[in-house]
């Protein structure tokens, strides 16, 4: 239906784009950065838990001395100081200028990690190839299907033939379910900026299928749940033959 007769002209203000609700993730001081990062849980759990997560993602990802690696998302850079130390390169890339400005200080001593600001174009800047290995942890359990399909297009185009990625993610579990349930009676009155935070249930089966829509392989063998909190690692494996 397009009748428009007899009713007055309301000039739309333009639509705001996807990107800038990335700067929901932008931040003033200590404590907000902490929420940011990790809602309500104590700071010293926090960080062990991160070194943990690190040297447990750099087992699965087989790093080695000549590793060139990538983090999305990496936050204040805990885990990126970790794992530096273990690979030849390591690229901090996130949304968020004020994270990023964060990471350079906790890394500022490995020469060899360098940062990457990621502009609403999932990577798409990064040279192709370039990379043998990548991850991200708690990134993605705030992403809808869209935006994971968009990154793991650009994830297989920079890794390496034989390249990995490790990838957190959330199922409805004895540890999520209590926060899906908080989240869907904040849902209604939630603002986008806000609702950009929100965590996200997506499950295996469907992570595995869209990784494989980007061309990636999901390793489900290695698949682990921690009570919802999912983590798979996917490999770009060589074109196939003609």
């Amino acid at each position: 239906m397009n009748n428009t007769e007899g009713t007055a002209t309301v000039k739309a203000k333009p639509p705001m784009q996807m990107g800038d609700l990335n700067l929901i993730w932008e931040w003033n001081s200590p404590e907000e950065m902490q929420v940011q990062l990790a809602g309500t849980q104590d700071r010293e759990e926090y960080l062990r838990d991160r070194v943990d997560r690190a040297n447990w993602i750099a087992q699965r990802l087989r790093l080695t001395p000549d590793s060139e690696i990538f983090e999305i998302g990496s936050g204040e850079g805990i885990m990126a100081e970790v794992v530096a130390p273990r690979v030849r390169r390591l690229l901090c890339t996130d949304v968020s200028r004020s994270f990023l400005a964060k990471a350079r200080l906790t890394c500022q001593e490995h020469t060899n990690v360098g940062y990457h600001h990621i502009q609403n174009d999932f990577l798409a800047t990064l040279p192709s190839a370039s990379f043998d290995a990548g991850f991200s942890l708690n990134v993605f359990i705030h992403l809808n299907v869209f935006e994971i399909y968009l990154y793991f297009r650009q994830i297989r185009r920079i890794l390496r033939t034989g390249g990995h990625f490790g990838v957190n993610f959330l199922d409805l579990g004895p540890s999520t379910q209590s926060f899906f349930h908080f989240y869907a009676e904040r849902y209604q009155q939630a603002n986008p900026f806000e609702f950009k935070g929100f965590l996200a249930w997506h499950g295996v089966d469907m992570i595995a299928k869209i990784a494989a829509e980007a061309g990636l392989t999901p390793l489900l063998d290695e698949f682990v749940n921690e009570d919802g909190v999912c983590f798979l690692i996917l490999r770009r494996d060589e074109e196939p033959a003609e």
